[in-house]
């Protein structure tokens, strides 16, 4: 199994993301993914067999960064298409899901 990745964002393109800077900078970012990956279930569907939206959190030699990735089987063409999907489909705005 090819596994692969492509890294979606914190939030929707047109959406400010928190600022590592603020206080509880994790908690509110980790809150923003789970919001994004409800949004990406809700306008692009729910993930086929061999792909998963989940949140990804940067490693310790970095500063800390959340953002929501979606993983994938390349080989599994379902997967691969749904992940393109999320990719060039996300809502660019948090109210979009109402349109």
């Amino acid at each position: 199994m090819a596994s692969d990745l492509i890294a979606l964002g914190t939030v929707p393109a047109g959406e400010a993301p928190a600022a590592a800077s603020e206080s509880d900078y994790a908690g509110r970012a980790f809150w923003q993914c789970r919001r994004f990956i409800a949004l990406l279930r809700h306008t692009v569907g729910g993930e086929p067999e061999g792909a998963k939206l989940r949140v990804r959190r940067s490693g310790p030699d970095f500063n800390p960064y959340v953002e929501v990735v979606v993983e994938f089987d390349d080989a599994n063409h379902a997967a691969r298409a749904y992940a393109t999907r999320c990719d060039r489909e996300a809502p660019t705005r948090w109210d979009q899901a109402a349109a």
